[in-house]
């Protein structure tokens, strides 16, 4: 019976995860033209490593074509930078194995830290992976003209795939986030109010048909979860162009409203109590009036004894004033700061700390391992182990776990496709358009579940893990080793990273949550000792509370995998812990309100 019931739970998180919202049909065929026309391109122009170039493309897919081009340039820089570094250190050193065997170390050991202390992670990952592969591929004892080969492909192949996504992006992308994030939350606080409106005047068992078509709707908004709408928070965020348009807020009322659709969703299936019909009523009010600027919010009619109700309630006030704070200082915000604005590549208190020194410490020991112990078994199939410690290797243990289940998994199933592929499909196969017609639906597929809520991940490798076993070269492939050899390397790599990462260095999700709420109310207090008026303090201080509450969300999640015996109080930690985040950060808004409102 429990094996089943997990069973069940299994499922039911898959079908939440691949339900259809608002956006992903059109995203995911936008991902598979843009995969189908630079492998098309690719094959005709004869450029080798277009499969991984593939999967980084669905690595860096973003909804705006601006910022998708951004990200796809520091992948492009990093793919450089590290193909320049790792020639120059070959031509320096002779190419010896001792000097190879430094260069991956002092590479990774670089790459590691300004991952973890720069406002530049993902190119610095790109720079990490590049330079390892570059300096492994001279393991071959390959002639100097092969390496420098290798190296400019590998740029070449990105440029290519970069270059096709970004124009599918330009022509078919979406051009005005703002408007459409403003619509998807408006959507939501609407089905909230019909929601509660129904609960509270219809009887379930004589008169259920307006409440079940209005938890359908919220059902469905529940399904879709978060994934847009921080998808467009981080359009509006980091293109330049909108920089002014981000109200006051805007992720932690994200945040707020996804948990108030979770909790709420659950209230349709019993009949309420009358004390509670009075509560839905005052909810639906609420949500009907959630524009109307107020100074003090009303108590709840009666004493809320439902603990999930009693949050609902609160939460729904707590979104309302942050919206007012939003009102009352978005054109303030929109005013020139009185200090210069820079950029900084250095995260706030990186140098405080030793954290940042010790996670890079961790991600190079885990490397330089699975590094001996591939170079040892003499397989090159398994590189991809060291691969596996550079992209999964996070800061939390939790989230490192979650990483590496979503990797296998995406591995195992485009592997498999792969395999199936290879060995039916490509024997009967004698025209590029029987290819694309094959390639079409995979490439679809993993576009679709990327764009997943929580396990986007996987249709990354699904692409990576198919490309890699059916396009080796230029012909049809006849080799499935890719695809078992990789699955052997994600497996040690896990292994490396789970002994070093959790047995002896392990770093839990709860204590990253509560030096956050360290960091914000920190941000608080220095708030309110800033002269009145917009400055580049006030500036930075709201930038550092947002960036803390960016990552609440997804710390909270990543706790559920964090398995041991330690998982039940982890978890209880890391929610009250983020409970207290949120009070923080309304007090911060709250502090900022009054701040701008005086200049």
């Amino acid at each position: 019976m429990v094996k089943l019931s997990s069973d069940n739970e299994v499922l039911k998180t898959l079908r939440t995860e691949l339900m259809p919202y608002p956006g992903r049909l059109a995203g995911s065929a936008r991902d598979m033209l843009a995969l189908i026309l630079a492998i098309v391109l690719a094959e005709t122009l004869r450029v080798p490593s277009i499969s991984l170039s593939a999967a980084l493309l669905l690595l860096i897919q973003r909804e705006r074509p601006g910022l998708m081009l951004k990200a796809g340039i520091q992948v492009l820089l990093g793919c450089a930078l590290a193909s320049a570094a790792s020639l120059t250190w070959v031509q320096a050193t002779d190419g010896t194995a001792a000097a190879r065997f430094l260069g991956v170390l002092l590479g990774i050991f670089i790459a590691a830290f300004c991952m973890a202390g720069t406002t530049l992670p993902l190119f610095w990952t790109i720079f990490g992976f590049y330079g390892f592969v570059d300096l492994a591929f001279w393991d071959g004892h390959h002639s100097d003209d092969a390496g420098v080969r290798y190296c400019l492909y590998n740029i070449v192949s990105f440029a290519l795939v970069l270059a096709c996504g970004a124009a599918v992006e330009y022509i078919f992308g979406t051009r005005h986030p703002g408007v459409e994030l403003q619509t998807e939350m408006k959507r939501r606080i609407s089905a909230l109010e019909e929601f509660y409106s129904a609960a509270a005047t219809q009887d379930l068992k004589t008169h259920p048909q307006r409440l079940r078509l209005a938890q359908q709707k919220l059902l469905t908004l529940v399904h879709a979860g978060d994934f847009r709408l921080n998808e467009l928070h981080d359009q509006l965020r980091d293109t330049s162009a909108d920089r002014t348009s981000v109200p006051v807020g805007l992720q932690y009322r994200i945040g707020i409203l996804s948990r108030v659709l979770q909790k709420s969703v659950a209230f349709g299936f019993a009949p309420p109590s009358d004390e509670e019909r009075q509560i839905f009523q005052a909810i639906a009010e609420q949500c009907r009036e959630m524009d109307v600027p107020r100074q003090e919010y009303p108590a709840p009619p009666v004493e809320i004894k439902r603990p999930a109700l009693r949050e609902v309630f609160f939460d729904l006030q707590q979104y309302a004033s942050v919206s007012r704070t939003a009102e009352a200082t978005q054109e303030q915000l929109k005013k020139p700061s009185s200090g210069p604005a820079h950029f900084q590549f250095f995260v706030p208190g990186v140098f405080e700390t030793p954290d940042t020194v010790l996670y890079a410490l961790k991600l190079t020991l885990s490397a330089i391992t699975c590094y001996t112990l591939y170079n040892a078994f003499a397989w090159p199939g398994i590189l991809t182990c060291v691969v596996t410690v550079l992209f999964t290797g996070l800061n939390t243990t939790g989230a490192m776990k979650q990483k590496q289940l979503y990797r296998f998994s995406g591995a195992f199933i485009g592997g498999t496709i792969g395999i199936f592929t290879v060995s039916v499909f490509f024997p009967n196969m004698d025209s590029i358009t029987s290819f694309v017609v094959l390639l079409a639906p995979v490439m679809f597929l993993a576009g679709w579940v990327m764009r997943s809520p929580r396990i986007g991940y996987v249709g990354v490798q699904i692409a990576f893990a198919f490309s890699l076993t059916t396009l080796p070269g230029f012909g049809p492939s006849t080799e499935i080793s890719p695809a078992r050899d990789r699955l052997f390397g994600i497996s040690l790599g896990i292994a490396v990273l789970w002994l070093i990462f959790d047995q002896l260095w392990p770093r839990r999700a709860s204590d990253v949550l509560q030096k956050a709420l360290i960091q914000i109310e920190k941000a608080t207090q220095q708030l309110g000792r800033t002269s009145s008026g917009r400055t580049a303090e006030v500036d930075y201080l709201r930038a550092l509370v947002s960036q803390e509450l960016a990552n609440v969300q997804q710390l909270e999640s990543a706790s559920l995998f964090d398995i041991g015996r330690h998982r039940k109080r982890e978890m209880t930690r890391t929610r009250h812990i983020a409970r207290q985040i949120e009070a923080a950060a309304a007090d911060f808004y709250q502090t900022l309100e009054l701040k701008l409102g005086s200049a």
